[in-house]
């Protein structure tokens, strides 16, 4: 029989089975393949809780835990230090508060302000882990903890979200900080503490919070560390130990508590030791987890109190406390026991239209079975509408989320955050392009530039599982083509010119428009990559803080003086700045390089000279720019002053946008640098920003791209002949890419429109 807790304790104790549901561990997965198809899988299904017979073997594995921590590395004191990139924070409490299996609990505040905050400290003990495993899960941990979980209203849903998040270099530690929810505890404290089971209108208001928290995290667009798009994220860690309940005893009784979220498997799994069994997680079992979860709180425990065998929801008599049927028949479909739910929507609209009444079971079941008879596809998209305004009445959704459903739902599309432009001269959509010529059409574009084939062999970046040239086939694109790309853009001209292929995708740098024209080509603009120039970003009011120290700019004077060597402390620069080693980094692509060269040291040829010798020398670091991120954020909070540094490097805008690792600077001439990045009421970023929390806050400066004025910047252009029997299909196709409907696509993937919508 499928019983979870029915399995021996010396085998749980083997596989360190915590008090909670197991899912993946993200390092059996590279980072830039995070993707909903690859990443997010369902599994077998293993159950635990620290409650009622389980309480013995929770405290066993602690108390094990404990000693492996104590032996092998060393709690923190009070007093201790942690430096983070939003500043210095402070152990407060004698020692952990809270022992965990692979982490420990402290007090501490914020030293800038005295705040409060909680900080959780995970372990990685050599007996576990390499060196090498180490490094990597520390990586994973910075760039998964940096995962914006709010939407663009600041608002969190009761997901309790990272304040900051630290990997010390020379430590096996890492350390998450959080705001402490004040008068919280677990839902296992919870039971433990009252001894009781909660009633079913409790259980109820319970469900409706976590449905609707995990309904916005599993509608939610996210953008991945590696540029890619996940629509929706499993929470994988629903249990009695990662929900938090806010309330004191009368307020309980009146159901007026709150239920917060904590401990997103994608970070806590990073520190189960790579021997421990891969369990996958999912948005259907993040239901089926939360169904046990609330039976275990209809029930007391998991253990029945008399016989102290396991509960079984699959066994009637396991319910012979529950009266309310229709909550029963809820939490079976959570389970999986009867027909699933199709997603947390699906759940919570269900919840608020079941009475919580005592009714006879075979009056539901005739109910059910009439109503799934007559339903047809209108009628339901009917009921869900009534559902969906019947849910916003009665706990005050948003009604930007209102309305976003409803057009999903008469769409029937996954989330594509479309905002179309009002009055525009422009074609609203893909599918609406006219003239569309006949046939199958051949373009190309050069491997070696990068843009339009990172677009193309990328999937996730604006649908899931899809490339940017399928979703625009998905969107109602009428034009047939078929791209087949070259290794360089002299090849491609070739191409076109004798007529193996009718037009071609490239970057227009180096004046290049001119020779396009001496070839009698035109090229129709439809996007622009930006090159940023960032250092590490940290609290502005911290002392040493290089984007407030350089005012959030940098000159191009300043840039060549830097990366021809002249330069090599940043208080020779100026001598505002701290006295930290310069460290340089350049991207790894060379298309960027040139680019930067071409506008850095126009009219510099000896600087130049020195810039590509430092290279070849290895004096310039060259490296991805994803990792180089981490690099630079690790070097400058570094807690060794002899290996403290303060990194500048460039890359693509799409790369560096929506992290909080390193802040971009305003570019430009002195006196005239601008700023790549606005706040959505159109002014300039400052280092005052928090680039961690205020994400969906800003957004690329498409009026600066758009007149030249950000000088990093190329555009991306369709190009193809003159000649009027040999151009049409290049043509149409540049008409589809600056549509409303492609230009927000594009702007998905990270590079710059050409067009400012509504949405940018």
């Amino acid at each position: 029989m499928d019983v979870p807790f029915a399995k021996d304790n010396r085998k749980q104790e083997k596989s360190e089975h915590k008090a909670q549901a197991h899912i993946l561990v993200p390092n059996t997965t590279p980072s830039n393949e995070l993707n909903n198809d690859t990443y997010f899988t369902n599994g077998k299904e293993v159950y635990a809780a620290s409650i009622n017979g389980a309480v013995t073997q929770t405290s066993t594995l602690q108390a094990t835990s404990k000693q492996l921590h104590q032996t092998i590395i060393p709690s923190l004191q009070k007093n201790e230090d942690i430096r983070g990139r939003r500043g210095k924070y402070r152990i407060q409490s004698e020692g952990p508060v809270k022992e965990l299996e692979r982490a420990r609990l402290y007090q501490g505040i914020h030293v800038l302000n005295n705040k409060p905050i909680l900080i959780k400290e995970y372990v990685l003990p050599e007996v576990d882990f390499n060196q090498k495993e180490a490094r990597e899960r520390k990586e994973q941990f910075e760039m998964l903890t940096s995962i914006n979980l709010k939407n663009g209203g600041g608002q969190d849903f009761r997901l309790i979200c990272p304040w900051d998040a630290i990997a010390p270099r020379e430590e096996r530690r890492c350390y998450l900080i959080t705001e402490p929810i004040n008068n919280s505890i677990t839902l296992g404290e919870y039971l433990q503490k009252t001894q009781r089971p909660m009633t079913s209108s409790q259980v109820r208001e319970v469900l409706k919070q976590v449905l609707q928290t995990l309904w916005f995290l599993h509608s939610q667009k996210i953008r991945l560390p590696n540029g890619g798009i996940n629509f929706g994220l499993p929470h994988g860690n629903v249990c009695l130990d990662s929900l938090l309940i806010v309330t004191n005893n009368q307020q309980i009784d009146n159901q007026q508590f709150f239920i917060y979220l904590s401990d997103l498997a994608i970070w806590e799994d990073l520190f189960k030791p790579p021997l421990s069994p891969v369990n996958n997680y999912s948005i259907e079992k993040d239901l089926k987890d939360l169904g046990y979860l609330s039976f275990y709180l209809l029930s007391g425990g998991n253990t029945d109190p008399i016989y102290g065998q396991p509960l079984d929801p699959k066994n009637e008599r396991d319910w012979s406390t529950v009266d309310d049927i229709s909550l029963k028949r809820i939490v079976r479909r959570l389970i999986g026991i009867d027909v699933p739910f199709s997603g947390a929507d699906d759940a919570l609209q269900s919840l608020l239209i079941s009475p919580p009444e005592l009714l006879i079971a075979e009056q539901v079941d005739a109910q059910e079975e009439k109503s799934q008879k007559e339903e047809t596809y209108n009628s339901k998209v009917l009921k869900i509408l009534l559902k969906i305004i019947v849910c916003g009445l009665l706990f005050g959704f948003t009604s930007v989320i209102f309305w976003k459903l409803v057009y999903l739902i008469g769409q029937n599309k996954s989330p594509k955050s479309l905002q179309l432009s009002e009055n525009s001269s422009y074609p609203c959509c893909i599918a609406k392009v006219n003239n569309v010529p006949a046939g199958k059409f051949t373009y190309t574009a050069p491997t070696s530039e990068g843009t339009w084939n990172y677009l193309l062999t990328t999937s996730g970046l604006v649908s899931t599982g899809k490339k940017f040239d399928q979703e625009l086939l998905a969107r109602g694109m009428k034009l047939q083509l078929k791209y087949v790309p070259e290794k360089s853009l002299d090849q491609v001209i070739k191409k076109v010119i004798d007529k193996k292929a009718d037009f071609f995708i490239t970057n227009i740098i180096d004046n290049f428009e001119k020779q396009l024209k001496k070839k009698n080509f035109i090229y129709q603009p439809i996007a622009y990559e930006g090159i940023v120039v960032f250092v590490a970003f940290s609290d502005s009011q911290r002392k040493g803080s290089l984007p407030e120290a350089l005012q959030g700019k940098i000159s191009f004077e300043q840039l060549r003086k830097l990366y021809s060597g002249q330069i090599t402390n940043w208080n020779q620069l100026d001598n505002n700045l701290p006295d930290l080693p310069v460290k340089l980094y350049v991207p790894s692509e060379e298309e960027v390089i040139k680019q930067f060269k071409n506008v850095v040291f126009n009219n510099y040829p000896q600087q130049e000279l020195l810039f590509d010798q430092l290279i070849a020398k290895r004096k310039i670091i060259k490296k991805e720019t994803i990792k180089v991120l981490g690099d630079i954020l690790g070097d400058f909070e570094s807690e060794n002053k002899s290996k403290r540094n303060g990194g500048i490097s460039f890359g693509l805008l799409r790369k560096v946008y929506g992290q909080c690792a390193v802040y971009p600077l305003s570019v430009g001439e002195k006196g005239q640098e601008i700023q790549s990045l606005v706040k959505n009421d159109g002014s300039d970023i400052t280092p005052k920003i928090d680039l961690c929390n205020d994400k969906g806050s800003y957004k690329p400066n498409v009026e600066a791209f758009n007149a030249k004025r950000y000088l990093l910047s190329y555009s991306i252009a369709v190009v193809y002949p003159q000649d009027e029997n040999h151009s049409h299909a290049g043509k149409i196709f540049a008409q589809i890419l600056v549509t409303d409907e492609a230009q927000t696509l594009l702007s998905e993937t990270g590079i710059v429109p050409v067009r400012k919508l509504n949405n940018n």
